[in-house]
């Protein structure tokens, strides 16, 4: 009998796994919301030290005295507001701050930052959208788009050269034209990759309200026409058609000079109200301005690599000739850079002998051609009285940061060519970190007023108005021996200005030191004859002292010079005692 088999049932499989698959776009999402998580709290933490400032300098000025700004009325009515047409959306801006919050300095702070978080998003957007063009989407960095743009909105938001345009509440007036301008740009580069459907009519909508905007918020926006060309040219493709959407936003921006000039007055002044309106508080020529220009925007790019120096209100000379060796060095280097971004341009295109760059090298040349035309309206042959200012580089950096991100990706792709956007992100990151920290400890200058001049008359002993500045903000706080130190300074190198050895003999008879006061006050006089204050106040002193025969021949002098009709009634009055 045979033996039966035991047969064995085969052991049951164990249940599979069940895979979880990503639902759909969640890839893309982790991988947009990481860099722009990473960029926003970059720009948290270097600002964190800006959200407790004082208002300072023009800030009291523009804002604190300016009865407008307490009045939204002045600019929801049919008027608008008329004081700076051309600014309309700034002051707007401030005007509902107030309305919100009064003059709590952390409020107008907060707004700040948003619109400076915003700009470094538009960066970011701006460079991947860029990598999706017809020209660019070939590129070997391809792959790293995100890595790159990652990297331009990191040095956007951590550059310690923004601080000016972030920190100083009133220079929203520049943060916000440029959230307008690179808007409007994103929008219209968004429109032209877009497909043929419903939804492109109402990018390009964007486009010209955010053109319009721009226009109404700063001078500078006038270039946004000539910034859509450049990024027609550099991204896109297609014939003499697809420069017609330009037209409309060059149109737009004839609201500019139309607001600049007067229109009303007759042919023949129209001349003399265009020089009017192209120059501020300034009577340099416009070639003298130029020359000076060219030293300050090498200094501006000096800055942009390396910060260190910054200041408020730089002290620069106005030169010239462009025989100087400063002006002449400056106007080589400017012509170099100018040089390599037709360089690159040209060899960019296919064709020829030889095989072309990497089509990113675009991106290069475009931030190269930006920076220099958003710098244009104020750094060229506009005559502006402070002939440097760090505001002005927020604009331009928006294009030279993204084209040194992508010069070091190319660096990288050179190297180490399997690890582009590992590196590219990660030098992305360093540096950002790096500059995230001189960008919070700048913030600190911005403090208060006398933090913000001591800072300046440190870096510029001879600076005249820091100086000035500084007593003032010491008298206020009365800090008399502080204010009495700083003019002194101020007489020393200015021996011959009246108002300063005025002010010191003031402080002096403050402090009790009535013969020193005198001094000064008498000086005052003699430098100043003919002028109300000088008057006014040696005969104040020579009264408080009981000297009161001596003072009446200053009172007569006053009384016909005085236009305050107060101080001409105690003059006055003290003269028929």
């Amino acid at each position: 009998m045979s033996r039966s088999r035991k047969v064995r049932r085969p052991a049951r499989a164990a249940p599979a796994e069940r895979t979880v698959r990503p639902a759909p776009g969640s890839g893309m999402a982790a991988r947009v919301a990481l860099p722009v998580g990473v960029i926003l709290l970059l720009g948290l933490l270097a600002y964190s030290s800006s959200l407790q400032g004082e208002f300072v300098f023009d800030d009291i000025e523009q804002l604190v005295l300016n009865p407008t700004i307490r009045d939204l009325g002045a600019f929801l009515g049919p008027a608008g507001y008329r004081a700076q047409p051309h600014r309309y959306m700034a002051y707007l801006s401030f005007a509902l701050n107030h309305r919100l919050g009064g003059y709590e300095p952390i409020g107008w702070h907060v707004v700040n930052l948003a619109i400076h978080l915003a700009n470094a998003l538009l960066v970011w957007q701006l460079v991947r959208l860029a990598f999706r063009s017809p020209r660019l989407r070939g590129s070997a960095l391809a792959s790293s788009a995100d890595a790159i743009a990652f990297a331009s909105g990191a040095l956007f938001v951590a550059h310690p050269l923004a601080t000016q345009a972030v920190s100083y509440v009133v220079q929203r007036i520049t943060s916000l034209a440029t959230l307008f301008y690179l808007l409007a740009v994103v929008l219209y580069l968004a429109w032209r990759l877009r497909p043929p459907g419903r939804g492109r009519i109402f990018l390009y909508a964007g486009v010209l309200a955010c053109s319009l905007l721009a226009f109404r918020t700063k001078e500078i926006a006038f270039t946004l026409p000539v910034a859509i060309a450049l990024v027609e040219w550099a991204f896109l493709e297609g014939g003499a058609r697809r420069w017609l959407p330009v037209l409309p936003v060059a149109a737009l921006a004839l609201v500019i000079p139309l607001t600049l000039v007067d229109l009303g007055r007759p042919t023949g002044d129209l001349l003399a109200s265009a020089d009017t309106g192209t120059r501020v508080q300034t009577v340099t020529s416009r070639a003298d301005y130029l020359r000076t220009e060219a030293v300050v925007v090498v200094r501006y790019l000096g800055l942009l690599v390396v910060p260190v120096g910054q200041v408020l209100d730089h002290d620069v000379a106005i030169r010239t000739s462009w025989l100087a060796p400063d002006v002449a060095a400056s106007t080589l280097l400017l012509l170099a850079l100018a040089a390599l971004a037709t360089w690159l341009a040209w060899r960019s295109r296919p064709g020829g002998t030889r095989p072309p760059l990497d089509p990113a090298v675009r991106l290069v040349a475009l931030g190269i051609a930006w920076f220099f035309v958003a710098l244009s309206v104020e750094s060229s042959v506009i005559p502006i009285a402070d002939v440097m200012n760090e505001h002005r580089m927020y604009l331009p950096s928006a294009g030279l940061l993204p084209a040194a991100a992508t010069a070091a990706a190319l660096l990288f792709l050179r190297v180490a060519p399997l690890h582009v956007a590992r590196d590219t992100a990660l030098a992305g990151a360093i540096a950002g970190a790096v500059l995230g920290v001189v960008t919070w400890n700048r913030n600190l200058v911005w403090q208060t007023e006398i933090s913000l001049w001591n800072d300046v008359a440190e870096k510029s002993p001879r600076h005249w108005r820091a100086l000035k500045n500084l007593s003032n903000n010491y008298f206020k706080q009365g800090r008399i021996p502080e204010a009495i130190s700083a003019l002194r300074r101020h007489v020393e190198i200015f021996p011959d200005e009246p108002v300063s050895h005025m002010q010191l003999g003031v402080g002096l008879y403050v402090a009790r030191q009535p013969i020193e006061a005198e001094m000064e006050l008498r000086k005052a006089v003699d430098l100043g004859p003919n002028e109300p204050d000088m008057l006014f106040n040696l005969a104040f002193f020579l009264i408080e002292m009981g000297r009161r025969p001596e003072a009446r021949p200053y009172l007569e002098r006053l009384i016909p010079l005085e236009k305050d009709p107060e101080r001409r009634k105690w003059a006055e009055g003290e003269l028929a005692r």
